[in-house]
């Protein structure tokens, strides 16, 4: 296999701008193996773009990386926020721009490895920044729907911002608010925003692989890996963060496998059911990350089977030549 040499690690910064790998795809297709084989070979730095293994309270329904993954190879931003502080799209992006530019001081190579698809593009796409907003609307806006009821809010919001209450069901109470919030501190819409989005010459080239496996094979892997994850403890890990009454309003709560796991920890579901429900769930949303994933990536080398040791080396490769 081809090995980083200092020649390579030099032309991480050359022609004025820094060179990243960046893995993504969808849930359980094998993101993390190929990372630390990567940052072995390649003297790389991991850097999460996984939406839930950010949060230090979710270490094993998120799938986070293990003692002796950290042993083999430097990670970075996994753990490092609590479930009740938000992590953003800005917020993200802003901590892993600033970690490249640690890789780059420190001659790695970073790897941005994980499945959130909305982190991928907004690292890649330079977007149009939506002004903040103040405090004083947000409150305004969460008393507004509370008043009107989710469904009446959203009429509302379709009188000034159709676009958007299209996009949104009802039950979306994060991404109503929202919407409402940006109109009323903007006057304008927030498709209107999402509309100044666009593609710019940056000062990092990335060299996207993605990993898109048949799909049966990815969900006997989905459904193996959720077994491993109760024979870790989730189930444990689950009744801890009930215990702390984590809002269903709240990112983390729509962790894969963590409402299914609260109801049998509370008696209302047997584990065996818990478990198949929870699958069921894992691989449904697998499912839309293949369709994401395949609609809006141009990934620079797919990878549908990764046993394929032909496959993986030609990965290699590819990426080499891209360092040099």
């Amino acid at each position: 296999m081809p090995q980083c040499d200092d020649k390579c690690l030099y032309s991480l910064t050359s022609n004025s701008y820094m060179k990243a790998v960046i893995i993504c795809g969808p849930t359980g297709a094998g993101k993390s193996s190929l990372a630390l084989n990567l940052a072995e070979k390649f003297k790389g730095v991991i850097i999460n773009a996984d939406s839930v293994q950010i949060y230090r309270e979710i270490k094993i329904l998120s799938g986070r990386p293990t003692f002796d993954d950290y042993r083999q190879a430097p990670h970075r931003l996994y753990g490092i926020m609590s479930i009740f502080k938000p992590c953003t799209l800005g917020i993200w992006r802003k901590m892993a721009l600033e970690t490249i530019k640690e890789c780059e001081r420190s001659g790695r190579l970073p790897i941005i490895c994980g499945g959130t698809g909305l982190y991928i593009k907004f690292l890649l796409n330079e977007l149009s920044a939506i002004p903040e907003v103040p405090p004083s609307i947000k409150l305004e806006a969460r008393e507004k729907l509370e008043d009107l009821g989710n469904e009446n809010f959203r009429e509302l919001l379709s009188k000034n911002d159709p676009v958007s209450a299209r996009r949104i069901k009802s039950g979306d109470t994060n991404r109503l608010l929202r919407a409402w919030e940006v109109l009323t501190a903007t006057n304008k819409p927030l498709s209107y925003w999402h509309e100044q989005s666009r593609e710019t010459e940056s000062q990092h080239r990335f060299f996207k692989v993605c990993l898109m496996p048949e799909r049966k094979a990815l969900y006997s892997k989905c459904d193996k890996r959720f077994l491993d994850f109760i024979e870790q403890g989730a189930a444990e890990e689950a009744r801890a963060l009930d215990f702390i009454n984590v809002s269903p309003e709240l990112p983390a709560s729509k962790t894969l496998g963590l409402l299914e796991l609260i109801k049998y920890t509370r008696g209302e579901l047997g584990l065996s059911d818990a478990i198949a429900q929870a699958q069921r769930t894992t691989r449904r949303y697998a499912k839309r990350q293949l369709t994401w994933f395949r609609h809006q990536l141009d990934e620079d080398f797919l990878i549908q089977n990764l046993r394929c040791r032909k496959t993986v080396s030609d990965c290699l490769k590819k990426i080499v030549n891209f360092l040099g």
